[in-house]
């Protein structure tokens, strides 16, 4: 289980770095630009949850064959 938190923790770092750096170009203290950031973390967060959830339930698959 260690492996796809890990997995999940990873994703969530590399990808919010990513997408700070990527905001840090447009910076524009808006509310539309704030509110498309908040929508933004909360997307790349539960799609590291998808992420971790699709390699635990390939990796199960494999255990079961």
């Amino acid at each position: 289980m260690a492996k796809y938190i890990s997995i999940f923790f990873l994703g969530i770092g590399s990808s919010i770095i990513l997408f700070f750096i990527f905001a840090s170009l447009f910076a524009d203290s808006s509310p539309g630009e704030f509110a498309a950031m908040t929508f933004g973390c909360i997307n790349l967060i539960l799609c590291s949850f998808l992420i971790a959830l699709l390699y635990y339930v390939i990796d199960l698959i494999k255990k079961l064959k």
